[in-house]
C-alpha cells in the first residue's frame, strides 16, 4: 500500500477513536476540535519525535501564556483597552519565544493560544483539559504516523 493511502487509513481509524473518546464520552472533557488542531500541528511540524517536541512545547506554551494573559486582563479590571494591550503583548511573546529552541515552533504557539481562547477556557480545571486535549491530539498524530508507516511496509 502506498504510504499516503496507509497514512489516510490510519488517520481515519484513529479519528474514529478520537471522536468516540472526545464526543462519545463527554465526561472525559476532551475538546474534539482542539485535538484535531494539535494533530495538524504535529504533521505541520514535520511529524516524528521532533514534531511531538515542537508541537507539545510551543502549543502548551501558547495556551499557558494565553491563560496568564486572560488572568492579567481580569486582574486589571477587564475591558477592551486592557484586552487589546495584553493580547498584543501576548502576540509579541509568542513570536519572541522562538529564541528558545524548545519553543521555536511559532505556528503551534499561536494554535495553542487560539485553542485556549476558542475553548472559552477559564483559569480553572477547564484550562487543564485544554492542555491535556492538546497533548492527546499531538500523540494521536504520532500514532497515526507510526501506524501508517507500518501499514505501508506490510503491503
Amino acid at each position: 500500500m502506498k504510504l499516503l493511502h496507509a497514512l489516510a487509513l490510519s488517520i481515519a481509524l484513529l479519528v474514529a477513536v478520537w471522536v468516540y473518546l472526545s464526543v462519545g464520552n463527554p465526561e472525559f472533557r476532551f475538546v474534539p476540535w482542539i485535538g484535531f488542531v494539535a494533530w495538524a500541528a504535529f504533521f505541520a511540524a514535520g511529524g516524528g519525535a521532533d514534531g511531538v517536541r515542537k508541537s507539545v512545547a510551543a502549543g502548551l506554551a501558547g495556551a499557558v501564556l494565553t491563560a496568564l494573559t486572560l488572568f492579567g486582563v481580569d486582574a486589571l479590571g477587564g475591558g477592551l483597552p486592557t484586552l487589546i494591550v495584553l493580547v498584543a503583548i501576548l502576540a509579541f511573546l509568542l513570536v519572541a519565544m522562538a529564541d528558545i529552541t524548545a519553543l521555536a515552533y511559532t505556528p503551534a504557539a499561536f494554535m495553542g493560544a487560539a485553542c485556549f481562547f476558542g475553548s472559552g477556557a477559564k483559569l480553572d480545571t477547564s484550562a487543564l483539559f485544554v492542555c491535556l486535549t492538546w497533548c492527546l491530539g499531538v500523540f494521536f498524530g504520532l500514532a497515526s504516523e507510526q501506524v501508517g508507516k507500518r501499514l505501508a511496509r506490510a503491503a
